[in-house]
């Protein structure tokens, strides 16, 4: 599977013309173009207990007057922890070089991301090439957070399906054989969903 469901697109032309340094007036616009989901790992944010941000893909500290910080080509929708752990990380060194010798970065928006980190089938996510091991490990720390990985997937993989039911539900009439047996599916997933969000909550509490 790959990382995210669906592959982001940023907008040629953004909503906003912030000045600069205004860069997260564009967090509703990227909000949109990644889908709803963290560029890196993919992991949905409507969750109380994850952060989403505006990351850099090319590290402000690296752009100088080169490129605007505001840049919207250069932003990505992240959650807190990708953000957090990529940081300032370029190991070129040279922004118009974002990978060499197998360390570095992929952008999110290109096809080319899914070629090097793929989503394995329990929801973790784990490499398929020598760059993608970099990133998975030095980069996002992806080693460090699969378990929170996997229960995130898990969730988000309840709640859509949750969300089919619900739609399936209106087009019965309530009481009926049918909808009985949809609100049953959908009441063992609505258990599962908050095992799910109690043990993540659990994890964040402990970290």
């Amino acid at each position: 599977m790959k990382v995210r469901d669906k592959l982001p697109i940023r907008r040629l032309v953004p909503t906003k013309s912030p000045k600069e340094g205004g860069w997260t007036k564009h967090k509703a616009d990227l909000r949109e173009d990644f889908h709803l989901h963290c560029g890196y790992c993919g992991s949905y944010d409507g969750y109380r207990h994850t952060w989403y941000e505006v990351d850099h893909f090319i590290p402000k500290s690296l752009l100088d007057n080169e490129i605007s910080n505001i840049e919207y080509t250069n932003l990505v929708y992240s959650c807190k922890f990708c953000n957090n752990n990529k940081l300032s990380k370029w190991p070129t060194k040279d922004i118009t070089i974002p990978n060499s010798n197998n360390k570095g970065f992929v952008d999110p928006c290109d096809e080319e991301f899914d070629i090097h980190l793929y989503r394995t089938n329990d929801g973790g996510i784990m490499w398929n090439t020598d760059l993608g091991e970099w990133m998975w490990k030095e980069a996002f720390k992806f080693d460090e957070r699969n378990y929170s990985l996997k229960l995130l997937w898990e969730l988000n993989q309840r709640r859509k399906l949750i969300d089919v039911f619900i739609i399936e539900l209106n087009k019965r009439e309530e009481g009926s054989n049918e909808y009985n047996e949809i609100k049953a599916e959908a009441e063992k997933l609505s258990f599962e969903y908050y095992k799910y969000n109690k043990a993540l909550i659990e994890h964040y509490n402990s970290i």
